[in-house]
C-alpha cells in the first residue's frame, strides 16, 4: 500500500469540514498543524495527554484499542476524539507505526503556567516505518532502512538510511538488478516521486509494500549534490567513492530532504555515505537467498531451520546485524577473503584470547545506535555513562590484539577516545537514571552552583528539624508540628490547647476541628529555597549533560568507526567459536573453478537432529575441466535437495570467511551463486509453480558465467512428465553446450532418464543417492556416489506415505505398460543430441543480432542508412 492515501483523502474532507469561523481557538490551531501534515496521524499535546481528532481519532482508537468520544468544538459541530497519556508515548507509537502510519508528534513549546490563551505547538517529529528509533520495535539484530528509488530510462538509482545507526549506503544498476539489490536491505519503507508513483504504482507495490512518496522536485542534481557536501562539510564526494554516481546521488539527496524536511528529523549523526559495491562481491540473487533458507525458513517463513540461527554466535546487537550485511553480499576476492580466515584461525588458535574477549563482548553496549540517539538527543544519562564503559572495553581489547599479526589492520584502523571518556566519566555519577529528571546524574564537585542547590535540599530535612525543635522552645509547645502539603507547602499546626501561646509573627493559614495552622516569614523563605533547588538543580543538570552530549557528538565519527571494527571482530571470532563447538575446518580458496569438499555437512539439518542420529556427511569433487556437471538421480526424499544446499552454504560460509563444515574444502572462488530448489508458487502475483520455477530457471541460463555455480534441484517437476523431462534435457545440454557459461553445477533431478547423457556429454558425470532395497521397502542411505541410478522408487516412496494398497498395485501395473514407450522416448531424445549444438548456434546468431541493435543510435541514422545496415543483417546470417 502507499502509506496513507487513504487517509490523506480523509483527512482533507475532515479540514474542508472544520474550515468555518465557529471553530474553538485550540481548534483552529489543530487544523493549521494538521494541514501541514495530512499523511500523518497527528499525536497533538494537551497537557499530559496526546489526543487526535476526526479521521486521526477513528484510525487511533480501531489501531490501539481506545475509547473514541467527541469534543466540543465551540458552536461548530463535535469532533471525534480519541487520545491517551503522554508516558505511554512509546507503547503506542510503535503499534500505529507497524499499522503502516507515519505519525506526528505535536508538543507544547511554551510552559502553559507562564501563558494566557493558547500555548504554542509545534511538531518536532514525523515517525514512519523506516525512521522509527523505538526499542520496542527495533529488531536488535536487524537494521531498520529506509530506502529512496530514482529511475531513469533502464538504471535505478538507490540510496539506503538507517536513522537508527546512521549508516547511509549509495548505489546505481540496471533497472532489472534493482529487486535484488533492494532485497539485500529489506527496507521497511520506499521512497519514491509522486510522479513514478502515477506512472508506476503497480510496479512499485509489488516491489515493496511500504511507499511514500514526495514532491518530484526534491529529486534534482544539484540540489542533491550540494545538500550532502554541506552536511557532510566536504568539497566534494570523490573522498567518499560516489562523485560517479548520478543517479545515486539524485536518490540519496532526496532521502536525505525527505527525512531532514519533510519528518524533521535530526541527521547530524549520519557522518559518511558509502557506495554499494559490486565489484568483488559474490551474487547472490532473492532466489538463492529465498531457495538456501539463509534468513528465513520456505516451511514456516521463520528464523527457526535457517543458516543464520545455525551459525549466529554473535554477542553483541551490531555483530548480529554486521553478520546479516556479510552473509547478504559474500566475498569474491582471494586476499579479502584470506584476511578474514587469517583473523578467525588466530581466535580459534588463541583459546585464552577467544574467551577472554567473548566475556567482554557480553559487557557491551549496542554504540551505534546509542551515538545516534545522543546525536538525536534522545540519548539518556544511563546510555552516555554506559557508553564510556563499552569504549573502554573496545580500549583493552584492542591493546590486546595488537599482540597479532593478522590483526594489525583491524588495530591500525582504530582509535583511542580516550578524551571522550575522560570527560563522560568525570561529569556523570556511575549510578546516573535513565531519566535525566531522576536527578542525580551530574557528580558532584562539577558544578559549585549546583552543588548548593542540593545542599539546601539534602540538608532540608535537618533545617525543618531544628526549626520545629527551636520553635517548640521558644513558645514552650512540645506538640508543635512542621509539616508539609502540596497546597499550602510548609506549614505550623499547633494544638487549640495552647492557642495562648501563638507568637506575632505566626501567621494563620487554615483553621481545622482541633488545631490551627501558621506559617512565618523564615518558614516561606526556606520553602522558596528548596522548591527552587528543586527546579534550579533539573535545570542545571539538563544544561550541563547537553553540554556532554554536544562534546561527545563532535567525536561520532570516530565512535562509529570503532563501533565498525569492533563489530567485524564479533563476528570473526563467533566463526571460531563455532568451528570450535561444530568441529568447522579452514577452506582452501583457490582461483581456478573447483569444488573439492570431503565429508561435507548440512549445518541446518546437523543441527537439527537427534542427539542419537548422526549426519551422513558426502564429498563433492567437481572440476569445469573434466566433471563441470554433476547429474544426480535419485528419488524423492533419499537428500538430493540436501546436498545441494549443503554445498551452497559451505561455498557461502567459505567466502563470508568461515570456517566450514566438512573434513576438508577446496573452494573456487564463485561469482555468482544460484539455486533453483524447491517448488513454491506466487498466486499474489499471478505466477504457477512452474512459472515461478522457469522464470528463476531463465535467470541462471541468462546470467551465470564460468566462476557461477549453479544448483538446480528438480527442473519441471511443475509440468507434465515428458515436457518437464523434456526441458530438463534441454537445460543440462545448454549448461553443457554453451561455452559463455561451462559453470559448475549440480543438476538433482528424479528423472532417472537423464543419465544416458553421461555418454554424450564429456564434462557430465553422474551421481546417485545411495538406496537399499528389503522386502519390498526402500532405506535410504543419504550417500552421493558415482553412478547412474535406474529407478525413481516414487511407488515405494508414496507406499512410504500410506497411500491405500490398491491405488499402489494399480500404479505398478501403469508403470509396467508404460515403460517400454518412455524407453522409446529417450532412444528418440539420445539419436537428436546433435539437434542441439544447431539450436545454440542460432541462439548465438539472434544474441549477436540483437547486440548490434541495441547498440545503434537511431537519432543518428538516417533511412537509407537503416536499409543498408538491414540488407548487411540480411547477408551476414542467411545460413
Amino acid at each position: 500500500m502507499v502509506i496513507l492515501s487513504e487517509m490523506e483523502q480523509i483527512g482533507k474532507k475532515d479540514l474542508i469540514f472544520l474550515s468555518n469561523n465557529s471553530k474553538t481557538p485550540l481548534m483552529k490551531q489543530y487544523d493549521q498543524i494538521k494541514s501541514n501534515y495530512t499523511d500523518s496521524i497527528l499525536l497533538f499535546r494537551m497537557g499530559d495527554f496526546y489526543e487526535t481528532f476526526s479521521a486521526d481519532a477513528i484510525i487511533v482508537s480501531e489501531l490501539l484499542g481506545i475509547v473514541l468520544t467527541k469534543r466540543s468544538n465551540g458552536k461548530a459541530a463535535d469532533v471525534d476524539l480519541a487520545g491517551f497519556p503522554y508516558h505511554a508515548l512509546d507503547n503506542y507509537l510503535p503499534k500505529l507505526v507497524e499499522g503502516g502510519h507515519k505519525v506526528a508528534i505535536c508538543e507544547q513549546i511554551e510552559d502553559s503556567s507562564q501563558v494566557k490563551g493558547i500555548v504554542k505547538r509545534k511538531v518536532i517529529e514525523v515517525v514512519t516505518p523506516g525512521t522509527i528509533t523505538s526499542e520496542q520495535v527495533l529488531n536488535q539484530k536487524k537494521n531498520n532502512f529506509i530506502a529512496c528509488i530514482v529511475k531513469q530510462k533502464r538504471r535505478a538509482g538507490l540510496s539506503v538510511i538507517d536513522t537508527s545507526t546512521g549508516e547511509f549506503y549509495i548505489g546505481e544498476c540496471q533497472l532489472s538488478e534493482l529487486p535484488d539489490l533492494l532485497s539485500k536491505y529489506n527496507p521497511s519503507e520506499v521512497v519514491i516521486s509522486k510522479s513514478d508513483v502515477f506512472n508506476n504504482e503497480e510496479w512499485y507495490l509489488r516491489l515493496h509494500p511500504h511507499v511514500t512518496s514526495i514532491e518530484d522536485w526534491t529529486f534534482n542534481y544539484d540540489n542533491s549534490y550540494r545538500d550532502l557536501i554541506d552536511h557532510f562539510k566536504v568539497k566534494s564526494l570523490k573522498g567518499f567513492g560516489c562523485e560517479n554516481l548520478p543517479i545515486g546521488i539524485i536518490s540519496a539527496g532526496g532521502l536525505y530532504t525527505y527525512l531532514k524536511n519533510n519528518l524533521s528529523m535530526s541527521v547530524s549523526h549520519l557522518k559518511k555515505i558509502s557506495p554499494i559495491q559490486n565489484i568483488g562481491i559474490m551474487g547472490l540473487d532473492g532466489f538463492t537467498i529465498k531457495n538456501l533458507e539463509i534468513f528465513n525458513s520456505l516451511s514456516s517463513q521463520n528464523s527457526k531451520g535457517t543458516l543464520i540461527n545455525s551459525i549466529d554466535n554473535t554477542l553483541t546487537a551490531g555483530g548480529s546485524r554486521m553478520l546479516v550485511q556479510w552473509l547478504q553480499r559474500p566475498l569474491a576476492v582471494k586476499k579479502k577473503i584470506e584476511d578474514r580466515l587469517e583473523i578467525v584461525e588466530t581466535f580459534f588458535c588463541e583459546n585464552s584470547l577467544l574467551k577472554e574477549l567473548r566475556m567482554n563482548l557480553k559487557k557491551t553496549l549496542d554504540v551505534e545506535r546509542i551515538i545516534s540517539k545522543i546525536c538525536r538527543r534522545s540519548g539518556t544519562p544511563r546510555e552516555l555513562a554506559g557508553l564510556s564503559n563499552t569504549l573502554d572495553i573496545y580500549d583493552k581489547s584492542f591493546e590486546r590484539f595488537r599482540e597479532f599479526k593478522s590483526l594489525k589492520n583491524y588495530t591500525i584502523n582504530y582509535k583511542r577516545l580516550t578524551q571522550v571518556k575522560t570527560e563522560i566519566n568525570k561529569t556523570l555519577n556511575e549510578d546516573c537514571p535513565v531519566n535525566i529528571k531522576k536527578g542525580n546524574v551530574i557528580r558532584s564537585g562539577v558544578d559549585n552552583q549546583l552543588d548548593e542547590y542540593r545542599n539546601i535540599l539534602n540538608n532540608g530535612k535537618s533545617w525543618i528539624e531544628k526549626f520545629q525543635h527551636d520553635e517548640r522552645l521558644r513558645l514552650n509547645i512540645s506538640s508543635l508540628k512542621v509539616s508539609f502539603n502540596k497546597v499550602f507547602g510548609y506549614y505550623i499546626e499547633i494544638t487549640k490547647t495552647h492557642q495562648h501561646k501563638v507568637a506575632d509573627d505566626y501567621i494563620r493559614k487554615q483553621t481545622l476541628v482541633n488545631s490551627e495552622r501558621y506559617i512565618t516569614e523564615d518558614l516561606k523563605i526556606y520553602e522558596e529555597k528548596v522548591l527552587n533547588a528543586e527546579s534550579n538543580i533539573y535545570e542545571l543538570e539538563n544544561e550541563i549533560f547537553q553540554k556532554l552530549v554536544d562534546f561527545v557528538s563532535t567525536e561520532v565519527s570516530k565512535i562509529q568507526n570503532n563501533a565498525t571494527l569492533f563489530n567485524n571482530i564479533d563476528v570473526l571470532s563467533s566463526f571460531a567459536y563455532l568451528a570450535i563447538s561444530k568441529k568447522f575446518v579452514r577452506p582452501n580458496i583457490k582461483e581456478e573453478s573447483i569444488l573439492k569438499i570431503v565429508n561435507g555437512r548440512h549445518p541446518v539439518i546437523e543441527d537439527l537432529l537427534p542427539s542419537t542420529q548422526k549426519f551422513i556427511s558426502n564429498d563433492l569433487l567437481m572440476d569445469i575441466k573434466a566433471s563441470q556437471i554433476h547429474l544426480i538421480t535419485g528419488p524423492n526424499m533419499a537428500g538430493k535437495s540436501t546436498f545441494l544446499r549443503q554445498a551452497g552454504i559451505i561455498v557461502l560460509l567459505a567466502q563470508v570467511g568461515s570456517f566450514v563444515p566438512a573434513k576438508s574444502a577446496d573452494i573456487g572462488i564463485v561469482d555468482k551463486l544460484f539455486t533453483r530448489v524447491g517448488a513454491s508458487d506466487n498466486l499474489a502475483g499471478g505466477e504457477s509453480t512452474f512459472l515461478v520455477e522457469m522464470n528463476e530457471a531463465a535467470n541462471i541460463l541468462n546470467n551465470a558465467t564460468e566462476r557461477s555455480l549453479i544448483l538446480f534441484d528438480e527442473v519441471g517437476r511443475g509440468t507434465a512428465t515428458f515436457d518437464g523431462l523434456s526441458i530438463a534435457w534441454a537445460i543440462v545440454e545448454y549448461l553443457h553446450e554453451n561455452n559463455k557459461i561451462n559453470a559448475r553445477t549440480l543438476f538433482a533431478t528424479h528423472y532417472h532418464e537423464l543419465s544416458v547423457l553421461e555418454d554424450q556429454l564429456e564434462r557430465l558425470k553422474n551421481y546417485h543417492v545411495e538406496v537399499k532395497e528389503y522386502n519390498d521397502k526402500i532405506i535410504f542411505l543419504r550417500k552421493i556416489i558415482e553412478g547412474s541410478g535406474d529407478k525413481s522408487y516414487g511407488i515405494q516412496v508414496a507406499k512410504m506415505a500410506g497411500l491405500p494398497s490398491s491405488v499402489i498395485s494399480r500404479a505398478k501395473e501403469i508403470l509396467f505398460h508404460k515403460f517400454e514407450n518412455n524407453n522409446q522416448l529417450i532412444d528418440n531424445l539420445v539419436s537428436d543430441n546433435a539437434g542441439f549444438s544447431k539450436h545454440l548456434e542460432l541462439d548465438s546468431d539472434v544474441l549477436k543480432i540483437k547486440d548490434e541493435i541495441e547498440a545503434l543510435d537511431l537519432n543518428q541514422i538516417t533511412p537509407i542508412q537503416a536499409l543498408s545496415i538491414l540488407n548487411d543483417f540480411k547477408k551476414k546470417y542467411n545460413k
